[in-house]
This record gives C-alpha cells, structure tokens and sequence, in this order.
C-alpha cells in the first residue's frame, strides 16, 4: 500500500513537472527581450517600407510578356488585343511596377516604348500609370491607353 501510494505521488510530480515545464515554455517568447533591430531610430517598422527600392530591368527583359500572353488559351498576342489610342498611334502593351515606381510599354507601330511618370512621348507627358490604363496629357488634351483582353479571352462580368 505504501508503494502504490509512493508511485502515486512519484507519478503527480512528474505530470506537475512537466506540467510547469510546457507552461513555461509558452511563456518563455513574451519574457525574453526582443533581439536589438538594424533599423535606424526614426525608421518605420514595415518590412515593406524598408525594402532598398530597385531599379526596373531593361525592357527586353519583359518581350516574352508581350509575346506569349500568359492568359491567352493559344499564348500569342492576336492582333489588335491591346487598346490604341484615340488617334490609333500608341498601343499600350502592358505595365510592370515595382513598389510605387511603374513602367508601361507602348507599341508605336513597330517601335516599342519604355516610358514611366512624368517622362514624355513626343508631345505627349504621361500624367498617371495605373493598374490598367497610362493617362497621357499634352497641350490639345488628355488621352487615355487601356488595357484590354484578347480576343480569344472571355470578358470579365463583374
């Protein structure tokens, strides 16, 4: 009777044991201090804003975006997929962004076009880059350059 009681009690500092061990181990993140940051002072805490901004590759490196559209069935652009300009010159091919600096590749014929915010085309300066559409504003106007899907790709219905 004595050794059962003895093993007993051996058994109930053990569960306690490990018990206090567990418990301790789920507190031990918010007891010891966090490792010192590499950020300055002042510097917000977002990992997204403290990224090293970077610079867009050339673009040669996106020819195959525009090539072997992703979303169409056949991958080859048809003709006319992307929207022309209201005088039919500028095709806008696509548009990359990297944080908050964007590019957007316009077709002028043969001839493609890098061009980002600010910069100008011709006579034209581009005001705005978006998701979808290059707002192009110059002393007879505002144009707009969207981006529409190919003929083989069913519309979106909202």
């Amino acid at each position: 009777m004595i050794g059962a009681a003895l093993s007993a009690l051996r058994l109930n500092h053990a569960l306690g044991a490990a018990t206090i061990f567990f418990i301790a181990l789920a507190i031990w993140p918010w007891l010891i201090p966090p490792a010192p940051s590499a950020l300055p002072a002042g510097a917000p805490k977002s990992i997204a804003q403290t990224l090293p901004p970077t610079e867009l590759p050339p673009q040669a490196t996106f020819s195959a975006i525009v090539e072997r559209p992703l979303f169409t069935p056949s991958r080859r652009a048809a003709p006319g997929a992307a929207v022309s300009s209201t005088d039919g010159r500028y095709r806008l091919l696509g548009i990359v962004g990297v944080g908050a600096q964007r590019k957007a590749f316009l077709a002028d014929g043969a001839r493609r076009i890098e061009i980002g915010q600010g910069e100008t085309l011709d006579s034209w300066t581009v005001k705005e880059i978006g998701q979808d559409h290059v707002l192009l504003t110059s002393k007879s106007g505002e144009m707009a350059l969207k981006l529409k899907p190919s003929a083989a790709e069913p519309p979106k219905s909202q």
